[in-house]
């Protein structure tokens, strides 16, 4: 079998126009990267090329190419300060972490922020009121938004808004020999039917160089039915020890090729539909990200080309077969890993020899349509018995033993089970409903409801709810959904303070503020996650420490300890005053509408959290030489 149609090709990056751009900060010099299109990020694939600036802020930023700014923005995550250019060829770029900007588009943006009085402000002027050209200064670099240090952010997007990678267009600054790095590949079954070394259990393999045989697996691997391939790798370039996303990764089995995955461009609108297109469970579980080298149910986009099965191994008979997993980055490096996978016939064997001895005990774990029933400490083969909410009873056979244990496989796709049963032991399940991706479903049972909207799911879900006193279990986290839906429930326990309760939700190591809004003793919200929520009263109010403030500028420290800061806002003398605000620090301040005239008279300094609860600095702002005289910080809640 040849290549499949549309698969990455070397020569495919020379439809690009090169050097239509310039590189935007030091053109001609040698530069290195911090990030390139499509890297694992958290909840999204990167959009564009972190260029490293010397870990410092302020060095010139340089459109790359002739055309006009058509968005202009400062947020507090994201961007940061951004830059957004459209070209006459139809494509944009994007300039993102910015510093500062030029002193014309600087008066702009202040303006705006004082006449609507707000730091965040996302604006877009008219074409031709700020018309640049290829290589005119237009920022300087920074470290704002979401960044973990001073680069500048670059994307280029085509006419339909789509992340391009800015590789293909010929920056000679950037150069890279080095070749991808194999860190492990996970193989999975993929259906009821399905093994891997005679178990359904996804199973991590180590690669390892042998001579004369290049990167491989230490060990012959056991399959059958489907099987689906995970894998994590990453791009290294020359000189960094940044870690980079791949390419193309390309799966041959016996040199017949089965799947393709291609990073060449990706639709600006939908960067969350990565956590559908990596395994997410696991992401969540042990914070490695691996590439689904399959095409997961839901999936929109084109960035990959399969065979008749999405990419999944086939695996019906019991002979060897060659597998060949190639992985490139944008320079054609290549690193190569190849293993067997020989066919098995699935069964369900005997206990291990002197295994036994510990009382029984029940677990369950979901598997996409897969309910897997563990049964640790049982040393029989008779049949697991399902119980229905209806009445109806089934059973199921053994499908494995592992050690001291012996394990069942249930289809949901069949029928919702209440309950299962075994020598005696009862584990009760939860599942509610089966709920379809692309439709609008609300479920109603006692005092919880949900509503899924046509844009929720990525794949059929098997609704599990329990609520206990305060807490509400919505499924497992590691089932990403798409967007949001929206929640209600009646927590068993009182709530002291409604107004300053809202819904938080349990993540490795605190608490995740949700928000929600209470209707009597119930309360609703939205939420883009599933797992445990529950109500939590938040009664502290944040915390505001001026560090100066005088005629010629106020800065200060704000916190909050758990619901975190929502807004702030400055006046001196009764006149709004523009606060830039640093989230990574806490840093707030003042930003003058006109330089020649100094701060004078009572400054209030009033800082809310998103529980509504408030913190006012009071404060006299005296003559130039004096410090200021800090009356009082009053706190409270919006709504007393």
């Amino acid at each position: 079998m040849g290549l499949i149609a549309g698969t990455r090709l070397p020569a495919q990056n020379n439809s690009y126009p090169k050097g239509y751009f310039q590189f935007p900060i030091y053109p001609g010099q040698k530069h290195s990267l911090a990030g390139v299109l499509g890297d694992l990020r958290t909840n999204h694939f990167h959009g564009g090329i972190d260029i490293r600036t010397r870990q410092v802020e302020g060095l010139p930023v340089l459109a790359a190419a002739e055309g006009y700014i058509y968005k202009i923005g400062v947020q507090r995550t994201g961007y940061g300060n951004v830059i957004m250019i459209r070209h006459p060829n139809g494509f944009s770029t994007v300039y993102g972490h910015l510093q500062k900007f030029t002193d014309s588009v600087a008066r702009y943006v202040r303006e705006e922020q004082y006449r609507r009085e707000t730091f965040e402000i996302d604006l877009y002027p008219e074409a031709g009121r700020f018309n640049v050209k290829k290589g005119e200064l237009i920022a300087l670099s920074g470290n704002t938004g979401t960044s973990s240090g001073p680069h500048l952010h670059f994307e280029i997007r085509d006419a339909g808004d789509n992340y391009l990678n800015p590789l293909f267009f010929g920056f000679p600054e950037i150069r890279d020999q080095t070749a991808p790095t194999f860190v492990s590949v996970a193989l999975r079954p993929m259906d009821i039917d399905s093994r891997v070394n005679g178990q359904f259990e996804r199973q991590v393999f180590s690669p390892l160089w042998r001579k004369g045989k290049g990167i491989t697996l230490r060990d012959t691997v056991r399959a059958t039915g489907s099987i689906g391939v995970e894998l994590q790798a990453f791009d290294r370039m020359d000189g960094t020890s940044f870690r980079y996303g791949l390419f193309c990764i390309e799966i041959k089995v016996d040199d017949r090729e089965v799947f393709v995955y291609n990073m060449e461009k990706f639709p600006n609108a939908a960067t969350r539909d990565y956590n559908n297109l990596i395994d997410y469970n696991t992401r969540l579980a042990t914070g490695e990200r691996y590439y689904r080298c399959y095409v997961p149910e839901g999936n929109r986009f084109n960035l990959y080309q399969t065979d008749d099965y999405k990419g999944k191994i086939q695996v019906s008979d019991t002979l060897s077969h060659q597998v060949s997993i190639k992985i490139y980055d944008s320079f054609d490096n290549i690193s190569t890993l190849t293993f067997v996978l020989k066919g098995e016939k699935a069964g369900a064997g005997i206990p291990a020899e002197g295994a036994g001895g510990g009382p029984l005990l029940l677990r369950s774990e979901a598997a996409g349509n897969i309910l897997k029933i563990r049964a640790d400490g049982y040393r029989s083969v008779g049949p697991l018995k399902v119980f229905y909410g209806n009445g109806r009873e089934t059973s199921r056979q053994i499908e494995y033993f592992d050690r001291d244990a012996a394990f069942f496989l249930y289809n949901l796709e069949h029928a919702l089970p209440d309950s299962v049963h075994l020598a005696g032991k009862s584990l009760p399940l939860d599942y509610q409903a089966k709920i379809p991706p692309d439709q609008v479903v609300a479920f109603t049972k006692g005092s919880w409801h949900i509503r899924f909207d046509s844009t929720s799911l990525f794949d059929t879900l098997y609704l599990s709810v329990a609520q206990r006193g305060r807490f509400l279990k919505i499924n497992e986290p590691g089932i990403a959904l798409r967007s949001f839906i929206s929640v209600g429930y009646q927590p068993e326990t009182g709530i002291g303070h409604p107004l300053r309760t809202h819904i938080y939700r349990s993540v490795p190591g605190g608490d995740s503020f949700v928000g929600g809004r209470w209707d009597g003793s119930s309360i609703s919200f939205t939420t883009r996650e599933l797992g445990t929520f529950y109500p939590l009263t938040d009664t502290v109010p944040p915390r505001v420490r001026l560090l100066s403030a005088g005629p010629s500028g106020i800065r200060a420290h704000i916190s909050d300890q758990l619901s975190g800061i929502d807004r702030f806002r400055a006046t001196v003398d009764g006149q709004w005053i523009l606060m830039n605000y640093e989230p990574k620090t806490g840093i707030i301040w003042s930003e003058k509408r006109d330089n020649t005239v100094p701060f004078s008279g009572k400054l209030l300094l009033e800082v809310t959290d998103r529980a509504g609860n408030n913190a006012i600095l009071d404060a006299e702002i005296r003559e130039p030489g004096a410090k200021p005289v800090k009356k009082a910080v009053k706190s409270g809640s919006e709504e007393e």
